[in-house]
């Protein structure tokens, strides 16, 4: 029996997870970034069907939920990677969820989020991400 392969992107200068959102910084000075989940994670579940983000303007802490997915056969909950306050959602996922599929990593963006004290290199560079992916 061969093996199983699934094709995904992984974009370059974004941080990623190991539970598969990817952070892109919007503003240094401000200190906003944006988040999403990853293309191997959307591979995984199939197409969209719903995202519930956070509020805006609720803060949450590492490890609160910060948006839930659900897919025709599955729902998962990501944690938030850092404690920060929500300032954006994409409110145009309410009406097309399927843009995370579509699209991860641009138009099927999930939150902006402010940090309180990111350390940034807590995060996988894109190629950790990958080696993080054959554990």
């Amino acid at each position: 029996m061969g093996e199983e392969y699934v094709e995904f992107t992984i974009v370059g200068g974004r941080s990623y997870t190991r539970n598969h959102l990817w952070l892109q910084l919007l503003d240094k000075e401000e200190g906003t970034w944006k988040m999403g989940v990853t293309d191997c994670l959307v591979k995984d579940l199939g197409e969209v069907l719903r995202v519930i983000p956070s509020e805006v303007d609720e803060e949450v802490s590492s490890d609160d939920v910060l948006f839930s997915l659900r897919a025709a056969t599955d729902k998962i909950s990501l944690d938030s990677p850092c404690s920060g306050t929500i300032i954006e959602v994409n409110n145009e996922l309410e009406a097309t969820p399927e843009m995370v599929s579509d699209d991860p990593y641009g138009d099927g963006w999930v939150v902006i989020m402010k940090p309180h004290g990111l350390e940034e290199e807590a995060f996988l560079t894109p190629e950790e991400y990958i080696e993080s992916l054959q554990e």
